[in-house]
């Protein structure tokens, strides 16, 4: 019989893991949207770049997701 909880775990981490490693500068765009930020001298128009340690952060946690989802898949398989 086929966990379904753990099976949606599978997609689900799989999924939200390749989103977050193919987009991190939406995913933070979309955290930090309707946020003030903080340095608010520079030109017009210009728009601050997302700094590589948050990107890398991001990514890491994708791949965390991955990484478990794929757990959870093989979990469901062996269980088959």
């Amino acid at each position: 019989m086929i966990d379904y909880r753990t099976l949606l775990a599978a997609v689900l981490g799989i999924g939200l893991g390749a989103v977050l490693l193919a987009a991190p500068e939406s995913i933070v765009r979309a955290h930090t949207a309707g946020r003030v930020p903080g340095d608010r001298g520079g030109e017009y128009g210009t728009e601050s770049g997302l700094e590589d340690r948050t990107r890398r952060l991001v990514q890491v946690v994708g791949v965390a997701l991955v990484l478990a989802g794929l757990y959870f898949g093989w979990t469901v398989a062996a269980a088959l």
